[in-house]
């Protein structure tokens, strides 16, 4: 007996047409064929909405699309798209990601990221899997200056501060293109929930996993926890680049 998609074949279009109409803002009116090409046809998606997709198709049908599988080959119409999810739940998808073993560079991993003391809010890195995971920890003290505006009387660690220290952890995470070369990284988008606020004193943990690599954008699954307690999580996507030396002199 051949085995079939739990799902039916009409629901599994009917959901990611749903999907395309959220992620890409398409209005209720647009057409979407069932064979509509995702490249060079009136959708013409970009990197960035590949991301936006792949995400929120793993999440709905609970599957994992591999980097090697991403591109025209699962993307190049709807049609393409609907036939590799059924595959997926055909075969039961197990979970493919690589555990999470710490490696340690010989050198301060901190040390690769572009930002001054000033603007680290990673205090230390506990492992980093170059290209796929990294976790660090931000100690916070209480007597951080900006804790005397955020907020007086009620210290708060901002919502901000805490994505931006899941981006530095990313960047650890990020291979750079040479050993020794410093990565500059910057946020394409930002997908984070922040589930519990965090009073000082504490120790945030920061855990990041790679999920993929389209166009020079890494998208990276985040947390971060206090105790057992998991604070804020999402999804964080990085345009990242080495950083080349300003040229001195000239005339």
């Amino acid at each position: 007996m051949t085995p079939t998609s739990p799902i039916p074949h009409s629901e599994i279009i009917d959901r990611v047409k749903k999907i395309m109409r959220r992620d890409l803002k398409l209005g209720s009116d647009f057409p979407i064929a069932d064979d509509m090409p995702f490249f060079g046809g009136e959708a013409d998606i970009d990197s960035l909405d590949v991301l936006l997709l792949l995400g929120s198709v793993e999440k709905e049908f609970a599957i994992r699309i591999p980097n090697e599988a991403v591109g025209r080959q699962v993307f190049e119409s709807v049609a393409t798209l609907v036939g590799y999810i059924e595959e997926q739940l055909v075969r039961g998808n197990p979970d493919a990601l690589a555990s999470a073993a710490p490696v340690s560079p010989a050198t301060d991993p901190l040390s690769r990221l572009p930002h001054g003391p000033e603007f680290r809010f990673l205090t230390r890195a506990v492992s980093v899997r170059t290209g796929e995971s990294a976790e660090a920890v931000w100690v916070i003290k209480g007597d951080e200056p900006f804790f005397a505006g955020h907020f007086p009387g009620r210290p708060i660690v901002p919502g901000v501060l805490i994505a931006e220290a899941m981006a530095q952890a990313c960047g650890l995470a990020t291979p750079p293109p040479q050993e020794g070369v410093a990565i500059d990284g910057k946020l394409v988008q930002v997908d984070v929930r922040f589930e519990q606020p965090v009073v000082p004193p504490a120790e945030i943990v920061i855990r990041c996993q790679h999920q993929r690599t389209i166009a020079g954008l890494s998208q990276f699954s985040v947390t971060a926890s206090v105790g057992s307690m998991v604070v804020s999580r999402g999804t964080l996507t990085l345009n990242c680049s080495p950083i080349v030396a300003a040229a001195v002199g000239g005339g």
